[in-house]
């Protein structure tokens, strides 16, 4: 009997009806098995050797390995020192409520997509971390899925006063985690049509827009003296590092040094 390698499982919380998986296998191999759901699968180091609907295939780094519900595969190493592989494992159900148009398939088996392979190698890493944002984890898994599937572009695009309404409703909230499918609902779209207005609106993805619109707002109040701790928490950063990093990336000093600017420029007799 061969041994069974290290693997672990998972769910992120804010993505029910998605299993991952990151396992590193030696010996240990697949047999010819069908899955009731969806698998993305990418490697990262290494090689896995396997059948697909009577077609053999080798998956490495950089491309993506895409199965539908029932379809017959297997799977074992290319390469004596085996391999890493992460797996995203989707279902049926759960993606057809995040994607509009009914049933969906991949077209092949393998997808090389370097752009999409790192984009999806990044997601599964990210969903690693207990504290990932669910807007994040969720705008980023149905753009990536949207591309995978080759959907059609969005035609339609969110109108200046609902940009604006959304703009006053978030600034509002900063303190407030969001998703995907909260915002969407209050333009009475589902939350893959709503992404897709909302980026071909802005040119940005709702996470890195709230994230912007926190950052601005954090600048008013470090500016008037609030402690950066109770800053960070007062517009929504409830890890600190994450604060410092994301207001230094974008002003280019960090959130101390800003406070500290500003104070002794209004102590200096400056209006």
């Amino acid at each position: 009997m061969k041994p069974i390698a290290p693997i672990h499982y998972w769910h992120s919380p804010h993505l029910p009806g998605l299993e991952l998986s990151h396992s590193h296998h030696r010996e240990f191999s697949y047999g010819r098995h069908v899955h009731l759901d969806y698998h993305v699968g990418l490697v990262q180091r290494g090689g896995q050797k396997f059948i697909h609907k009577g077609n053999s295939h080798a998956l490495v780094r950089g491309e993506l390995s895409t199965v539908n519900p029932d379809e017959m595969h297997d799977g074992l190493s290319l390469l004596p020192e085996g391999y890493e592989v992460r797996v995203f494992s989707i279902d049926p159900a759960t993606l057809a409520n995040w994607l509009p148009g009914g049933e969906h398939f991949f077209d092949r088996a393998l997808q090389r997509r370097p752009d999409l392979y790192a984009g999806f190698a990044r997601l599964h890493m990210y969903l690693e971390d207990p504290l990932a944002d669910g807007l994040l984890a969720q705008s980023t898994l149905l753009t990536l899925l949207g591309d995978l599937l080759h959907l059609a572009p969005c035609e339609h695009r969110l109108s200046d006063p609902q940009l604006r309404f959304l703009r006053e409703h978030l600034l509002d909230r900063l303190d407030q985690p969001h998703s995907l499918e909260d915002l969407a609902a209050l333009f009475g779209l589902d939350r893959f049509a709503f992404l897709r207005q909302f980026k071909k609106k802005s040119g940005m993805t709702p996470y890195a827009w709230l994230k912007r619109l926190r950052l601005e707002r954090s600048k008013a109040l470090l500016a008037r003296g609030m402690a950066v701790s109770e800053v960070a928490l007062t517009v929504g950063f409830f890890d600190q590092s994450h604060f410092h990093h994301g207001f230094r990336q974008a002003f280019g000093i960090t959130p101390a040094q800003y406070r500290q600017q500003m104070q002794s420029f209004t102590s200096r007799g400056h209006p």
